[in-house]
């Protein structure tokens, strides 16, 4: 897999962990250097559930696993990532390096209706729409809408981030799958925002910045988050060798209004790490958060916040990951969990099984088997899905 292109597309051309920046197609327009990338991809999957001793008609609780019935659900559609087409333009002025970035993502199934809706549209989306100025005495400024930090690492190292593995719902893809949203991690989410990374300090790195606070679901009434701003964080240390690495740390805190007129926090921390030796790839993650789901910050599908009491949902989870490369192949193994007990009890465990091959550097062809289970406070689904399909990087 082509790791520049992979971060050219999450993050429309940020730097990350020493990334390269370079688009798939660059021309000179003045001072200007315009850059064109993106990728396409599609699989085919066949999801299998078995709602057990929840008798739930297919969908549980978690509202993770299941289709609308216990039999196979087949559909084609994208993988975790959308479809994307994205725009770059960059240059230096007066000492400092400039750059806008502005990248739109396409789903290829129906939206609202699964691919079997006769005359449907599938979805745009512009995820992102963001600046950057900055030089190597001052750091970087980032301003608009772009990824957030927390989580960040954990999803762009998910073997299944180029992939599928698990299905939001399997009879309506939508333009995404789960990955391991939900599975080991929280959707880090596009998100406004002003933040500052500081000048590259070896392999150290950090990042703080304000971001425009997030309503939080509160057993489906509505919280406000608008007195205070969300406050994130991240720190970072890249190191190259024999035995090369990534380690880092994030935080998100902010307050929330709850309906009745109490306060309450949404908040969280991470760590991450991963080591590449030879062949060999190990990557872990844990979280803690409260008042976010399993799925999402501020709650989605499941609340975030206890209206009545004012408590916020807790929630934690962990990955472990290994991948071997065998040639153009990588053969990756992940595992993980996570869980809320607050308000809502939800436990989500995943176990994914892929094999990734680059027929060309631009072209990955894959195949993952995916097993969940949701177990909750009065039973379990359990679910299958199997995938093959492609990206092609631009």
């Amino acid at each position: 897999m082509n790791t520049s292109k992979l971060v050219m597309t999450m993050l429309g051309g940020a730097c990350l962990a020493g990334a390269s920046t370079a688009q798939a197609v660059n021309w000179q327009a003045g001072d200007w250097t315009l850059g064109l990338g993106g990728n396409i991809n599609a699989f085919y999957t066949v999801t299998s559930c078995d709602t057990g001793d929840l008798n739930s008609g297919g969908t549980t609780l978690a509202g993770l696993a299941c289709g609308s019935t216990d039999d196979d659900a087949h559909s084609v559609s994208n993988g975790l990532l959308p479809a994307s087409l994205n725009f770059s333009a960059t240059t230096n002025q007066n000492g400092y390096d400039l750059a806008a970035h502005v990248n739109v993502y396409y789903g290829i199934a129906s939206q609202g209706g699964g691919s079997s809706d006769a005359l449907a549209f599938s979805t745009v989306d512009a995820r992102q729409v963001y600046l950057t100025f900055g030089n190597d005495s001052m750091g970087t400024v980032l301003m608009g809408r772009n990824f957030g930090l927390f989580g960040l690492d954990a999803i762009l190292n998910d073997i299944s981030l180029v992939g599928s593995g698990p299905t939001f719902t399997a009879d309506n893809p939508g333009h995404t799958t789960l990955g391991g949203l939900g599975y080991g991690y929280v959707y880090v989410d596009r998100l406004a925002q002003i933040n500052w990374t500081t000048p590259a300090m070896g392999g150290f790195s950090a990042t703080i910045g304000i971001f425009n606070p997030m309503n939080g679901n509160a057993n489906g009434s509505t919280s406000q988050g608008q007195d205070s701003p969300g406050i994130h964080g991240k720190a970072s240390y890249k190191w190259d060798g024999d035995i090369n690495g990534l380690v880092s740390a994030t935080f998100i805190t902010q307050d929330v209004d709850l309906a009745g007129g109490s306060e309450s926090t949404m908040r969280g921390w991470d760590l991450f790490g991963k080591l590449g030796f030879g062949d060999v790839g190990l990557t872990a993650y844990v979280y803690d958060g409260e008042g976010m789901s399993t799925l999402a910050l501020g709650g989605l599908v499941l609340p975030g916040f206890d209206a009545a009491t004012g408590d916020a949902e807790e929630t934690s989870g962990y990955y472990l990951q290994g991948t071997y490369k065998i040639g153009n192949t990588k053969l990756g193994l992940n595992w993980s969990e996570s869980e809320q007990e607050k308000i809502t009890e939800v436990e989500n465990t995943r176990i994914t099984l892929g094999v990734y091959h680059n027929l060309t550097p631009a072209l990955t062809l894959m195949a993952e088997y995916s097993d969940m289970e949701s177990e909750t406070s009065v039973g379990s689904d359990d679910t299958n899905a199997l995938n093959v399909g492609a990206i092609l990087f631009f």
